[in-house]
This record gives C-alpha cells, structure tokens and sequence, in this order.
C-alpha cells in the first residue's frame, strides 16, 4: 500500500498522473518496523502509460523494490481533449 502511493505521487508529480494499472513488489527481506525511508520515480513513459519504480529501505539496505504501471484514465484523458487539464479534482 506504500509504495502504490509512492509510486502513484510520483507519476502525479511528474506531471504523469493515472490510476495503477499493476504493481509488482520483489521482498528482497523482511521490513521490520520502524524508521524506513522510501523513494519513487518515473522509469518511462508511453502516451496514455508511466511506469515508476521505487524502494523501501531501513537502515542496512533495500527491504522491498517495486514497479508499477499507471494509466491516465478515458475520463481523465477526455477532460483534457475538452481544454479541462485538471485530471483528479
């Protein structure tokens, strides 16, 4: 659940906002509890599709990788064919 957001604020904030379309997850350990520090960032993009990648780590390393696929949706896309380019509002 925390990185489909990271992932999904990640694509809104570069300016490639949609809805997850998949989301695959590689546990490289157990994630313990406490401080973790997770990033996010667009791998690519292709029209209507952004694919973003992301991590989660602690204080020794990397606990859980991600990459997840996001698609502007039909309704997005006609408001913005209508001259309403806010997407999510």
């Amino acid at each position: 659940m925390i990185l489909d957001q990271l992932l999904g604020e990640a694509t809104g904030a570069g300016g490639k906002p949609g809805m997850t379309g998949t989301l695959t997850l590689r546990y490289r350990r157990g994630t313990p509890l406490g401080d973790l520090r997770g990033e996010a960032w667009i791998d690519r993009s292709e029209g209507i599709k952004t694919w973003a990648r992301g991590h989660l780590e602690d204080a020794e390393g990397v606990t859980v990788e991600a990459e997840g696929l996001f698609i502007l949706p039909r309704w997005a896309r006609e408001r913005i064919e209508a001259g309403n380019p806010r997407y999510f509002e």
